[in-house]
């Protein structure tokens, strides 16, 4: 025995109902109480269930479809064996019938042509009623929003998804359009934007040579520029704690400090702790290159290399977590430290 499953009418003026999705695929089996579709209309939106034991066949209507009320939408029967012909799809219907009364050049053509034109079915592949017909597959990742959210949605082409995978509580609803709007920009975002300054270093080679003069160790251009680093990024992001992760050498080793603009110079030394890193610095000056890219792991990346009489930095920074206004004012911060180095002791 086969039992109608229909397009319920949600609404008292209701004449078509949308059918958002199917929750089974054709095929299952499903018990009485089983949601088999989800189905939405101007005001509401609700799962259908079934009311009998068996298995869903027939399903005659498409996902995202409007379908009128009544309409048979599939059958479940006890048996799939004893499943009935599968009808004309609902979504289909209207136009089927409507271009069934117009003749067209394939239809003239296929009335014309000889009967021996058409191939002999064979005889490996079996009679119609002896294939197995695969049948498409309905389920999709389930979303609860509101008909005017989907709606607006869709009329920007924005993914309710984002909302889901972002934690949002479901069901969404039109409030939450502008947090999809803020959702969907961020992934549209560059996966990195980046800045370059030319600083003269003449003033910082001549602060370098003053210091070590007067100090009885010897401080090198990584302590001071690790420093600065470290004061320019407190100042910008206002962070309490620096991680910096600086890469020099010929080799780029990779060398980590903590709040190194806490310090005198003379007394930076490396951390022994699994700091967190604010930032990544590529020192190339000890190389032949000026630029390097690739292996980035920090939000944040400072590139220094020589370039005639002149230090280019480069900034690179991901834009989702620095704004393009505090990373530019970052790296002005830095320029001017390297360019008026003495004005940092006072």
């Amino acid at each position: 025995m086969a039992h109608e499953i229909i397009m319920p009418a949600l609404g008292m003026a209701q004449e078509t109902g949308r059918l958002v999705a199917w929750l089974k695929n054709e095929g299952d089996a499903v018990k009485k109480g089983d949601p088999l579709m989800e189905v939405e209309t101007d005001k509401s939106t609700m799962e259908v269930e079934a009311q009998h034991d068996g298995f869903l066949v027939n399903v005659s209507a498409f996902e995202n479809t409007d379908v009128p009320v009544g309409e048979v939408v599939a059958l479940i029967v006890e048996n799939l064996e004893t499943a009935p012909q599968e009808k004309k799809r609902a979504s289909e219907k209207n136009y089927t019938d409507n271009e069934q009364n117009l003749p067209n050049e394939k239809s003239i053509e296929k009335e014309t042509k000889p009967e021996e034109d058409f191939p002999a079915p064979s005889a490996s592949t079996g009679s119609l009623d002896e294939q197995k017909i695969e049948r498409p597959s309905f389920t999709k990742e389930k979303i609860l929003a509101s008909p005017k959210l989907r709606s607006l949605a869709a009329a920007e082409n924005l993914n309710l998804i984002e909302l889901k995978k972002a934690g949002f509580t479901e069901p969404f609803k039109a409030a939450d359009l502008s947090s999809l709007r803020q959702l969907s920009s961020q992934g549209k975002m560059p996966l990195r934007n980046n800045a370059t300054s030319l600083v003269s270093k003449s003033s910082f080679l001549i602060f370098m040579s003053e210091i070590n003069s007067a100090s009885e160790k010897n401080i090198s251009s990584e302590l001071i520029f690790a420093s600065f680093i470290s004061a320019s990024l407190r100042v910008i992001i206002n962070s309490e704690i620096i991680g910096i992760n600086y890469k020099s050498g010929e080799e780029l080793n990779s060398v980590l400090y903590q709040d190194p603009d806490k310090f005198q110079l003379e007394n930076i030394r490396p951390s022994n702790n699994d700091i967190a890193i604010t930032a990544e610095v590529c020192d190339l000056t000890a190389t032949d290159f000026i630029q390097l890219s690739g292996d980035i792991t920090s939000d944040i990346n400072f590139t220094i290399s020589d370039f005639s009489e002149q230090y280019m930095i480069t900034l690179d920074w991901q834009p989702n977590k620095i704004s393009q206004q505090d990373a530019l004012s970052l790296l002005r911060d830095l320029s001017a430290r390297i360019k008026s180095p003495l004005k940092q002791l006072l």
